[in-house]
């Protein structure tokens, strides 16, 4: 499986609380997206942590059991320990200092594997498939304007200017527990993870030109469409921290 992923403090923002990590094996691939909050040191410190936490339970699971021994029941229930592990480090991680009160952070993660591809997504962060030329959003947003869009009071356009867009209503180690949600994913060309410094600046036409390798005559990296991905959301206004993951055929 081939991936590519980059990220960026952007234009306007001192540090990055983003955190990504996406590895693979033979048998399996693991791709994995955080977006921190609570402060400087909090925000950073909490994706740091989950995305060594969640990715070390990956890699221990599949090191000690054989990728084909393992069924869609057996990754659903892995992928939820992963979360309810995580969540309770950053939880017991915040309890430890006033400046990490109050810390948590987004996670929207992908495990591929010969069962088939899951997903799972706590916060803003997101996950699209594209299929055939098509963009797809796959997660849901945990967020003030998605309930607001839900509810029918507010439509999609009306979201992206709301001014309680940043508003989240889910995130990993805010409590001691958390759930997430979960998918099964079946068919795809290439799989973005992505947090909200891109898409609140780049159109999905954008980007969906940029990771097809549309937007550029000769051929592309599946890494230099992410770096694209990110000059677009600094081109864009670039006022947050930026992550793109990029996996599949180039």
């Amino acid at each position: 499986m081939k991936f590519g992923g980059k990220t960026d403090v952007g234009a306007k923002r001192k540090n990055n609380q983003d955190s990504f990590a996406v590895f693979s094996k033979s048998d399996y691939f693991c791709a994995i997206v955080c977006d921190g909050m609570g402060g400087a040191k909090g925000g950073n410190v909490a994706s740091g942590l989950a995305v060594k936490t969640f990715a070390g339970i990956i890699k221990k699971a599949f090191s000690a059991k054989n990728a084909d021994d393992f069924d869609e029941l057996e990754i659903k229930r892995l992928i939820k320990n992963a979360v309810d592990v995580t969540n309770n480090v950053i939880y017991e991680k915040s309890l430890t200092s006033e400046e990490y009160e109050g810390m948590g952070t987004t996670l929207v993660a992908v495990i591929g594997c010969l069962c088939g591809t899951f997903a799972v997504n706590i916060g803003d962060s997101r996950l699209y498939r594209q299929l055939e030329g098509q963009l797809q959003q796959i997660s849901v947003d945990h967020s003030f304007v998605q309930y607001l869009i839900e509810k029918g009071d507010i439509s999609p356009e009306e979201a992206a200017t709301h001014p309680n867009k940043n508003i989240i209503l889910k995130a990993l180690g805010v409590n001691d527990t958390v759930e997430g949600d979960y998918f099964r994913i079946d068919n795809y060309d290439r799989l973005l993870l992505c947090t909200d410094g891109l898409t609140n600046h780049v159109p999905n036409s954008r980007i969906s030109d940029v990771i097809s390798g549309n937007y550029i005559t000769k051929k592309t990296s599946l890494k230099a469409r992410t770096e694209q991905l990110i000059v677009d959301a600094n081109e864009g206004g670039g006022l947050d921290n930026i992550t793109a993951v990029l996996i599949g055929g180039e």
